[in-house]
């Protein structure tokens, strides 16, 4: 009698993706994702982004819309591995560029370059200039800061903290005696608005003000 066990499919690898809807699903490592906003529209929340590398070490990104964000946001871990049906292929020309280093520091020229591209999430190093939001000695406010980001000499771009960033932000500086501070600033996505750079957080945004944190020790030099 012939057996009659479910064949077993395989993941799709990334690099066989087909454009369109189908029954085709892949396993990966969630890489990073982060909030998408217009910043044209007030910080309008667009959905989340989110980037994946399989074991071909192919790197491909998702979107969620906001409409189905508060579903899957729970799910979302930062290095975890997933399985993902039931989407669509589209073509997109962004790439991302994966790297050992700890810090992927940009200079003012490079993020300019970066600038609306969502290329890449790079990291930044500067000094605190200026700090502006509601209740920011309370770590428990989620709501928009502002921060004025001297990263070379005469260059000021500004950093804008949403949500869990803002919140953690505040509880680090909520004594004050990390105002003038110069730190680290991860995983940001450079944005230009009204001519002027914005640097805006990311779920993966984190800061560092350890003076022994190399990227710190040359900016201060």
């Amino acid at each position: 009698m012939a057996s009659s066990a479910p064949a077993v499919v395989a993941p799709t690898s990334f690099d066989d993706l087909r454009l369109g809807r189908s029954a085709q699903f892949v396993v990966a490592r969630l890489l990073r994702f982060w909030d998408s906003r217009n910043i044209k529209k007030q910080g309008e929340f667009m959905g989340i982004t989110l980037l994946f590398l399989d074991q071909q070490n192919s790197v491909i990104h998702g979107f969620i819309p906001a409409a189905r964000s508060g579903h899957y946001r729970p799910g979302l871990r930062s290095g975890s591995i997933v399985k993902v049906s039931r989407f669509e292929v589209a073509r997109c020309t962004n790439m991302y560029k994966i790297t050992d280093n700890p810090f992927v520091i940009r200079k003012f020229e490079h993020l300019q370059a970066l600038a609306n591209t969502n290329l890449e999430l790079p990291d930044v190093v500067g000094m605190i200039r200026s700090v502006q939001g509601s209740d920011l000695k309370d770590a428990a406010v989620m709501t928009r800061v502002v921060v004025r980001f001297v990263i070379e000499p005469n260059v000021v771009v500004y950093l804008s903290l949403w949500d869990e960033a803002a919140a953690t932000f505040r509880g680090l500086i909520s004594s004050g005696e990390r105002v003038q501070s110069v730190m680290v600033v991860t995983t940001v996505n450079p944005k230009i608005f009204g001519g002027n750079l914005y640097l805006n957080s990311t779920p993966a945004t984190k800061f560092y003000f350890d003076v022994n944190i190399p990227a710190i020790t040359q900016f201060t030099a």
